[in-house]
């Protein structure tokens, strides 16, 4: 179990990185069973020994993560890494950068070239020509157009005249037929107004006999009128008479029902006054009955008050008296209080006496207990320090060592820098070569676009006499440039045919490659 502690002591110290001295050492390998420095061969031996231990101990340690040298190492590692990783990047984006450049350089290149291509006099040239290929071939097509439309035109006029003549031939014969209709109308209606006019007399002649005969019938109506008029006259005059007599009858009978009236409303008027002494009378007893019971009733309520003051002097003695014993009751707790808090007051000072001189030695057993720990502190920091500054010498050769490779990692980085700018050269010049290559093979592709462009109208019918000038203007400027004179004129005296100018396109290609 020795053994045991001892090795897990070790183990602890070395992981905590904690320096012992030599007597200890030995004590713990004589605790574990080993040979100690005087058993092994005196002091030089223990000096090799404790050398070989410290390199080993080193060794061991440089391995170790949780220490400050390690933590140290481990994160000079990792910012190293983290440079090489940034430095790789920074190369995939600068190689990626100057892929888009070249990209770039190489479409701007091609847009230049196709610009230059047509901007150049003899694509514009050819083009105006194709274009007044193409005008001539719009006007032909116009004036066939128009020639067309004038056909049509006639045709349409013939066609609205020769339906104007069935038109007015339509007419003519509506007209005739609607002639003979309002005849036959004007004889219908003749022979119809004389058929109304028969008719209108007959019927006027009836209606004279009807008037008459209706005249007739009212006079005798009249007659017989003025005769119940008469009758009804004498009905109400006799009807007048029995209606005066009726109402004299009626006259007396209400004179009557008015004396009776009389009477019976003088005899209500007597009761009226006979029922008002009586009332008065009613009335002079009630309040007599009622001043009786007021007094009565102020009668009890004096007594009440008597009796209510005289018991409400009673109750005020006995509160005097439950007062004044309250009070003394009051003064004897007062004081009964004063007596335990003053008793409460003294165990406080007591106690608080006790506390603090408690407090002070401990408070001077911790201060002494601080001055070992401080001294011991001081005694192990100046030795920790030792073991700091060897460490950081270690670092600052580590840095310095980190530094050198961080330097020769910059070298590197120029010359890669330096061959890209290189090569970034020779592509250039690679691109200008094939620029130039493009350039000098325009002409070729001029010739064949010409030549498609011109068997392209040929098939369609255009006009491409305009073509074939330009294209021999061109050509005689070739001539002049390439060929001798003779040549030249010997190609100028060709007729102008599409198939001739066809011809010399291709033979001015070949002249031109010859050239080259």
């Amino acid at each position: 179990s020795a053994r045991v502690r001892s090795s897990a002591q070790l183990r602890a110290m070395a992981v905590a990185g904690i320096v012992i001295s030599v007597s200890d050492l030995d004590r713990i390998k004589l605790c574990v069973g080993g040979a100690t420095s005087t058993q092994t061969g005196g002091p030089l031996a223990t000096r090799a020994q404790a050398k070989e231990l410290h390199d080993l101990s080193l060794a061991r340690a440089k391995t170790w993560n949780n220490t400050l040298e390690g933590s140290r190492r481990k994160k000079a590692d990792e910012k190293r890494k983290k440079l090489e990783l940034e430095e790789l990047e920074r190369q995939k984006v600068d190689s990626e950068e100057a892929k888009i450049q070249l990209d770039q350089r190489k479409a701007t290149i091609e847009r230049a070239n196709k610009l230059l291509y047509d901007e150049s006099d003899r694509i514009k040239s050819f083009h105006s020509k194709m274009m007044m290929c193409d005008v001539l071939a719009e006007r032909e097509a116009q004036v066939g157009l128009k020639g067309e439309l004038k056909k049509l035109e006639q045709i349409r006029e013939d066609r609205f005249l020769e339906m104007e003549k069935q038109n007015y031939r339509r007419m003519l014969e509506r007209e005739m037929k609607e002639k003979e209709t309002k005849e036959d109308l004007s004889k219908m209606a003749s022979k119809a107004q004389k058929h109304q006019l028969a008719e209108y007399k007959e019927k006027r002649f009836r209606e004279v006999e009807d008037q008459m005969l209706e005249g007739e019938l009212l006079r005798r109506k009249a007659i017989e009128d003025l005769d119940g008029e008469r009758g009804a006259e004498h009905s109400r005059r006799s009807q007048a008479v029995q209606a005066m007599q009726e109402t004299q009858k009626a006259n007396e009978y209400l004179k009557q029902i008015k004396a009776e009236d009389a009477l019976r409303q003088q005899r209500e008027e007597e009761k009226i006054q006979e029922y008002a002494v009586r009332k008065e009378k009613m009335l002079h007893l009630r309040k007599a009955k009622e001043e009786e019971v007021f007094q009565q009733k102020q009668a009890q309520r004096n007594l009440m008050i008597d009796a209510q003051s005289k018991r409400l002097g009673e109750m005020q003695n006995d509160e005097e008296e439950r007062v004044d014993r309250q009070v003394a009751e009051k003064e004897a707790s007062d004081e009964s209080k004063r007596l335990a808090k003053q008793e409460a007051k003294h165990r406080w000072e007591n106690d608080i006496q006790n506390s603090r001189a408690a407090q002070i030695q401990r408070k001077q057993m911790i201060r002494q207990r601080e001055r070992g720990e401080d001294a011991e502190t001081a005694q192990f920091l100046g030795e920790w320090c030792k073991v700091l500054d060897k460490q950081e010498q270690e670092e600052i050769e580590a840095k310095g060592l980190a530094a050198r490779k961080l330097s020769q990692e910059h070298k590197k980085q120029v010359e890669i820098a330096r061959q890209r700018h290189e090569s970034g050269k020779r592509q250039e010049e690679h691109v200008s070569i094939h620029a130039r290559k493009a350039i000098e093979a325009d002409t070729v592709e001029f010739h064949q676009y010409a030549e498609v462009a011109i068997k392209n109208y040929a098939s369609e019918g255009k006009n491409v006499i305009p073509l074939i000038k330009e294209l021999r203007e061109f050509r005689k400027r070739v001539l002049q440039e390439v060929v001798p004179p003779a040549a030249a004129a010997a190609a100028e005296s060709a007729p102008p045919t599409p198939m001739r100018a066809l011809s010399a396109t291709a033979g001015l290609q070949k002249v031109h490659r010859r050239g080259r």
